[in-house]
């Protein structure tokens, strides 16, 4: 397990770290379209942004933990669904009023700067996506694999606690009574050593 997870780490932190910044470059074209057009896409997709840059921070920690178990999954999974609805939305203005042009001067007023700034919002956006994606896919892992590392761990086994065997004499321990066949309990072996020390 731990060739496994010391592989996962470093992919984790590398993938959490793509999402963060991914988060951050589409929160700085969003607030700039927000302060210029008003609209629940821009809006939506902003808070998204927003919230992933500020819930995200531990996730770097988290991925370079050697005992991690899935501590980030279920905010994947809820992000998962969140950037997915953000891609579409950004998306969705490529057919504002059905004509190609209109969804790029809904990100700017001149044309040639709102379709760039539209385009990159889209991409980073579905860069955010796929990077939670592969986190969660990941975290899925993580915690397969500390699953799998408890169920093939052997049972504990005490020297201080006499083992039980069936087939044989009732105690297996060196220094344990071992009963004879007229019924009395013969001295341990240590016992009758000790008492030979002391005559």
């Amino acid at each position: 397990m731990s060739d496994a997870t010391d592989i996962i780490r470093p992919i984790l932190f590398v993938i959490r770290l793509a999402l963060w910044i991914s988060a951050v470059i589409v929160m700085g074209l969003a607030a700039w379209v927000v302060t210029h057009v008003k609209g629940y896409r821009a809006v939506f997709t902003l808070v998204i942004a927003v919230l992933t840059t500020a819930f995200y921070i531990p996730s770097f920690f988290t991925s370079c933990m050697s005992r991690n178990r899935g501590y980030m999954l279920p905010l994947d999974i809820i992000f998962y669904a969140l950037w997915l609805s953000a891609f579409i939305f950004v998306a969705q203005t490529d057919n504002v009023l059905g004509t190609d042009n209109v969804g790029c001067n809904y990100f700017s007023w001149t044309l040639t700067w709102g379709c760039t700034r539209r385009n990159s919002i889209e991409a980073f956006t579905f860069l955010a996506f796929f990077w939670t994606l592969c986190g969660m896919c990941l975290e899925i892992a993580n915690i397969y694999l500390h699953a799998r590392q408890f169920r093939n761990v052997p049972p504990a086994n005490h020297p201080e606690k006499p083992t039980v065997v069936r087939d044989g004499p009732a105690w297996t321990t060196p220094d344990a009574p071992t009963q004879t066949t007229t019924g009395t309990t013969a001295r341990p072996a240590s016992a009758a050593a000790d008492e030979q020390n002391v005559v």
